[in-house]
């Protein structure tokens, strides 16, 4: 059955069990006939959108409407399986390998897995040893709280949605919230809840995170809550949020909550336990992994490690640019790097939100390094400033999450500091 014809039958379906129609634009529909035979996003060729456009926004927002519509897990990889299974195709067309992939597929349906509302991973690059740490982390060391920090677009969800593909057969449930929007703890709390048929009358809150940590106990879960910056715009959600990974982080269960962030949060710094405890700092794709990646998207000449190298490794930053690179510049890399570093509008916006939680003191310290000439040590950016004692603290706080980088390490431990390039720009751009 080919993809224009299986579209049709899902509509139907949708229509008939569901009772709504199934509303897809032309994009959204060829996304889908494409994913249906297999397609990369690379290799989709859709008048009117850009390679990125379809990879970043379109094919996400896409898998999102149909796993919302029809209310299981459903990506790129595996829409063929599930549309097979949710049509009840016949089984002489089933294959042995898809039959493994639809018994996943049915656990994801009884509400073991859900993966609602994380991102569609189609085409992923590289992170062998982030993913190998992550998975000792969680499966063989039993840790508690695992978080995943970097800047925005550097690929944090992503990692840790291609982790739970490594990992889920190992938990009796794995539920994936998003913060993104700001929920308050009460409501991520009843959604949790309600996987384990808890009907919880407590409206306290504090005594209903004692009830999650006796159900983490009870059950060998993996929570994921992704975009944890997004309860950091009032003090009083954030308050019941820190309250929530504290008590996970100190007290004993069976369970392993995991969380992104573009911010190291206030109560990482609190627990009683870290061995517990673990955090990994995101960086750019290593240089063969993003030479990989530009491949695919066609960009093949000379000065690819250059570009590389410019935006760090950064991926979103590489997938952006690679439009430009193509459209503009016929290929030519160099001549796109002429000049000042390209930050796509996309990237100013992510940007934006990241700087929306970072202090004062952590712009200034920022700002310093942007007009700096060469690296400087925390003494020399310690003499700058009047309030010495909090400098350390800033410091750790912007490499954690990769805003800093590590130009040298000198005789006796001593750190060059420097700012990465896309935020030095950026930094000019907004702040100078």
């Amino acid at each position: 059955m080919d993809g224009k014809e299986l579209i049709k039958l899902f509509k139907d379906w949708v229509k008939r069990e569901k009772e709504q129609d199934l509303d897809l634009d032309p994009c959204e529909e060829a996304i889908l006939e494409y994913s249906l035979h297999g397609e990369p996003y690379k290799k989709m060729k859709i008048p009117n959108y850009a390679t990125s456009t379809i990879m970043i926004i379109k094919g996400p927002q896409l898998f999102k409407k149909l796993g919302d519509t029809i209310g299981t897990d459903i990506n790129k990889k595996n829409c063929r399986l599930v549309l097979d299974e949710l049509l009840k195709k016949k089984k002489e067309l089933v294959t042995e390998e898809n039959t493994k992939h639809i018994s996943q597929i049915n656990s994801q349906i009884n509400s073991q897995i859900n993966l609602l509302e994380a991102p569609d991973v189609s085409d992923f690059y590289g992170r062998q040893q982030e993913l190998s740490d992550l998975q000792k982390w969680i499966v063989t060391e039993n840790s508690r709280v695992v978080g995943v920090l970097g800047i925005n677009g550097i690929g944090k969800s992503a990692l840790v949605r291609e982790l739970v593909e490594k990992v889920k057969n190992d938990f009796d449930y794995v539920i994936w919230k998003s913060l993104e929007y700001s929920p308050s703890l009460a409501e991520i709390l009843t959604d949790i809840e309600c996987y384990f048929a808890s009907n919880n009358p407590e409206t306290n809150i504090n005594r209903r995170i004692t009830n999650l940590i006796n159900l983490l106990n009870q059950h060998h879960c993996l929570l994921i809550f992704d975009q944890w910056e997004g309860v950091m715009r009032t003090s009083e959600l954030l308050d019941n949020y820190d309250l929530l990974l504290r008590k996970i982080g100190d007290l004993a269960h069976n369970s392993c909550l995991v969380f992104t962030s573009i911010q190291r949060p206030r109560v990482m710094n609190l627990f009683v336990n870290r061995q517990q405890i673990k955090e990994l700092s995101l960086c750019g794709l290593q240089i063969q992994d993003a030479k990989n990646l530009l491949t695919d998207l066609g960009i093949v000449n000379s000065g690819i490690e250059q570009l590389i190298d410019t935006y760090k490794g950064h991926p979103l930053a590489l997938i952006l640019a690679s439009e430009p690179i193509k459209n503009i510049h016929d290929g030519q890399i160099y001549e796109f790097l002429e000049g000042t570093i390209y930050i796509p509008d996309v990237i100013m916006g992510l940007l934006d939100k990241l700087f929306f939680n970072i202090t004062n003191l952590e712009i200034q310290i920022m700002q310093q390094l942007a007009i700096a000439t060469e690296p400087l040590l925390i003494a020399q950016i310690s003499q700058i400033f009047p309030f010495k004692g909090e400098i350390s603290q800033a410091i750790d706080n912007l490499w954690q999450v990769r805003l800093l980088e590590k130009a040298d390490i000198l005789a006796g431990g001593k750190i060059l500091w420097v700012l990465n390039p896309l935020i030095k720009k950026y930094i000019k751009i907004r702040y100078n």
